[in-house]
């Protein structure tokens, strides 16, 4: 009878222990992150490109396609290897939706590369978007953040190709010696590792060598739990997270690139101290019914 009543106990206090860790570990350790949104933050809006970003002609125009995007109007003043400025009038667009942030920008006059050699290599123009995750104010490995090149042929004025990486923050013991923005796949690569999954999943370019405008147009998802360890950027469904976030624009030239950023003319690249970065809210609690402008 005793042991009977042990047993019962038992297995009453092991449903009871069950149950304590449950609740602690969904309201407590594996709660849904739900930041305040402070005044003056850009608040990304629910949308989606129109044409879907892979099924864009070679030839788009980046308003229509992201009519319902947020759009951030910037001026990026890069000072070139001769000293001179290439003024560069851009918008900047973004949004999202249960899945990706979509990100993009139209360059009015950045034209190609002038490092480019003619009949030969062809330097990159390059779009950066960089993220304080925790919103901490100081950046921390892995931190999260987006690279998207384009390279423009000099002597036929055309697009010839574009790339993409993921960023991270972390220490780069050859090159730099200090913490610096790399490619995560550079990363790996200096730890003896593979990159097999990346953050960005779709990509399209648009060159009008008319104008000399560069446009560049990304998705990236909001979550890759596989590339957690150098991606910290892993939102989950209701959640809305703030994030510091900074734009940069660039021409590169192996490490001697020439780079303006936003909304700093210089930013501090080598420096972890993002706490004057612009705030970024990202909102999956409240997904539409329908998207405007997108067919259903």
């Amino acid at each position: 009878m005793i042991s009977r009543r042990i047993l019962l106990f038992s297995i009453l206090f092991l449903i009871l222990g069950i149950s304590l860790f449950s609740f602690l570990y969904i309201n407590v350790l594996n709660r849904p992150r739900i930041d305040t949104v402070p005044e003056g933050a850009y608040v990304v809006p629910w949308m989606r490109p129109y044409p879907s970003i892979q099924d864009l002609p070679s030839t788009f125009n980046i308003d229509a396609v992201m009519a319902n995007a947020l759009k951030l109007s910037v001026t990026f003043t890069i000072t070139m290897w001769d000293n001179s400025t290439r003024v560069i009038p851009s918008t900047v667009y973004l949004g999202h939706d249960s899945q990706y942030l979509y990100a993009g920008g139209k360059f009015v006059g950045m034209h190609s590369n002038p490092a480019s050699e003619p009949h030969g290599w062809t330097e990159p123009n390059v779009f950066k978007i960089y993220f304080d995750v925790a919103n901490s104010g100081t950046l921390t490995t892995p931190e999260a953040g987006s690279s998207m090149a384009v390279n423009i042929d000099i002597p036929q004025d055309t697009l010839v190709g574009s790339s993409w990486s993921d960023m991270i923050w972390v220490y780069e013991p050859v090159t730099y010696k200090h913490m610096v923005w790399i490619p995560a796949e550079n990363y790996l690569e200096s730890k003896g590792q593979g990159q097999t999954v990346f953050s960005m999943a779709y990509n399209a370019a648009d060159y009008d060598n008319s104008t000399g405008t560069v446009t560049m147009l990304f998705a990236r998802y909001l979550s890759r739990p596989q590339i957690a360890d150098i991606n910290a950027l892993q939102m989950r469904s209701g959640e809305r997270w703030v994030m510091g976030f900074l734009l940069e624009l660039e021409f590169q030239k192996a490490l001697d690139t020439r780079a303006d950023g936003w909304p700093r003319t210089t930013y501090g690249v080598w420096s972890n101290d993002s706490s004057w970065w612009p705030k970024l809210a990202i909102d999956l609690s409240n997904p539409p019914a329908t998207y405007p402008g997108v067919p259903l």
